[in-house]
């Protein structure tokens, strides 16, 4: 493979290539098609992926710090990778692993992330205003302070995940699983919380604006 033609963008279509541990840092990959790709260990910080594919890619302890991620990344394997600093708006991550990854002060506004796996990762802060969750593993997550503002997690696990001081307003919450969560000082005013289960949540000093259905 011509590293040097990647570097220069000279390359559109990259599909299951073998980039582990290279360096791409800085390069512009926007709308490449790197589908399948293995990029294990390499080097995308402050890379420019927009619109590019990466469906099914393997970026297992990649770095990704800084980075332009508003990509598709369709059950993408992104365990332990670095994506702090990184733009991921409007992202679709559906079905991607994020376990142990970094995402501090990472912007999620308007992702997809319906069925990913977000198990115990760091979420605090991290701006998911409208973002799709449903069917998500968050169980176990640090979401404290985080903007979930009109987010969907509809069906989503969410145990034992610490959102204290959480911005939940206007979210659709229906038939997720809080059980065990820490929902202190939590704004849910205007969440829909239909059949949500809050069994041994902490709800001390959370805005609620109707009390929750149990099932």
């Amino acid at each position: 493979m011509d590293i040097d033609a990647i570097r220069a963008g000279e390359l559109k279509q990259l599909a299951g290539v073998n980039l582990e541990d290279e360096d791409l840092s800085q390069v512009n990959l926007s709308r490449v098609n790197l589908a399948g790709a293995n990029l294990n260990g390499a080097n995308l910080s402050a890379a420019k992926l927009n619109g590019a594919s990466l469906d099914g890619a393997s970026l297992l302890g990649c770095q990704l710090v800084r980075a332009d991620l508003r990509a598709n990344f369709l059950g993408a394997n992104l365990m332990q990778a670095d994506l702090s600093e990184s733009d991921l708006r409007g992202a679709n991550l559906r079905g991607a692993n994020l376990m142990q990854s970094r995402l501090a002060q990472t912007v999620l506004a308007g992702a997809f992330l319906s069925g990913a796996n977000l198990m115990n990762v760091n979420l605090r802060g991290v701006d998911l205003r409208g973002a799709d969750l449903r069917g998500s593993n968050l169980s176990a997550a640090d979401l404290r302070g985080a903007n979930l503002a009109q987010a969907d997690l509809q069906g989503a696990i969410v145990s034992d995940a610490n959102l204290e001081e959480a911005d939940l307003r206007d979210a659709n919450l229906a038939g997720a699983n809080f059980t065990g969560a820490n929902l202190l000082c939590a704004d849910l005013e205007g969440a829909n919380l239909d059949g949500a289960r809050l069994v041994n949540a902490c709800l001390k000093g959370t805005v609620l604006e109707h009390p929750p259905l149990e099932p």
